[in-house]
């Protein structure tokens, strides 16, 4: 099996069957040319079904802070159910990824035609799925468990992903993970301006959490809130090295937009905000026996 507990990187485009999971997902893209962190989890996803043989009419499998976004429809085409869920209509996302109407007429938001019958749109709080325990074969989640509060609303979310997996079922969990995190991006730091400002800043930090609720996660914090909640096994030991060229073009973040480092957008993989640096990374987990 491929190496899929793993940081997005640019080298991952060098692998043969990556770019053709990518050509398969994405068809109009160039595939060596687009190469950005949504791409990647597209493509790892489609891979992991595929290897774990997942991939088919028999797979039952749901989306957990699904939004609108294509894989939904491209696995309803493969697939035998598939079932997205999210905060429709509400949230941060409501106006985004996330609209009310795609829980009316999700076809509206489908970027090519696929089978309507294999799909079902539900409101969902991911911290409380209303779903039976043990009902699908498969549970991913793309770019999702960062924007779902604090530290106990990410374990409680772990946990539901973990509950209503089949024994024997494959979970894929895509977030964010710091590359290189900058002394003054720690809890300690935050606790510390709280207390020093008498609550006044950063009330939401303590000696565990930061105060930024949108979360990037220390690849300790994956396994103390995602993993280890869930009940879940990661497959594989997490890879947390890049290439070289994964660092040619990291993009700064602040309130005025994006702002790469060679001028242009590609490959936007590596992202900087504040003090630290981030990119996507890939949880393989199964639920045992």
């Amino acid at each position: 099996m491929r190496q899929f507990a793993k940081l997005c990187d640019v080298g991952d485009w060098d692998d043969a069957d990556f770019v053709r999971a990518v050509r398969g997902v994405l068809p109009e893209r160039d595939p060596l040319t687009h190469i950005e962190r949504k791409v990647w989890e597209f493509a790892m996803l489609a891979l992991f079904l595929e290897q774990t043989g997942r991939m088919g009419e028999a797979t039952e499998a749901l989306a957990v802070g699904a939004g609108d976004e294509r894989i939904v429809f491209w696995l309803a085409n493969r697939l035998g159910r598939v079932v997205a869920t999210d905060i429709y209509g509400e949230g941060a996302f409501a106006e985004r990824e996330a609209k009310g109407s795609m829980l009316d007429d999700p076809a509206a938001h489908a970027p090519f035609p696929y089978r309507e019958n294999r799909l079902e749109v539900r409101w969902m709080d991911a911290r409380r799925l209303e779903l039976a325990d043990a009902s699908f074969d498969v549970v991913f989640s793309l770019s999702s468990f960062e924007h779902f509060g604090g530290s106990r609303d990410v374990q409680a979310a772990a946990r539901e992903l973990g509950r209503v997996l089949r024994p024997g079922g494959h979970a894929f969990v895509v977030t964010e993970c710091f590359v290189r995190r900058h002394p003054l991006n720690a809890a300690p730091v935050d606790l510390a301006v709280r207390v020093a400002t008498l609550g006044r800043k950063r009330r939401r930090a303590t000696l565990r959490q930061r105060a930024v609720v949108v979360e990037v996660f220390t690849p300790r914090e994956l396994e103390r809130l995602i993993v280890r909640p869930s009940g879940l096994e990661l497959m594989q030991p997490l890879e947390l090295s890049l290439s070289r060229e994964s660092w040619s073009n990291v993009t700064r973040t602040d309130a005025t937009g994006l702002h790469p480092a060679s001028g242009n957008y590609w490959p936007h993989v590596l992202l900087q905000a504040d003090h630290s640096i981030f990119t996507s990374v890939a949880l393989p987990l199964r639920k045992p026996i």
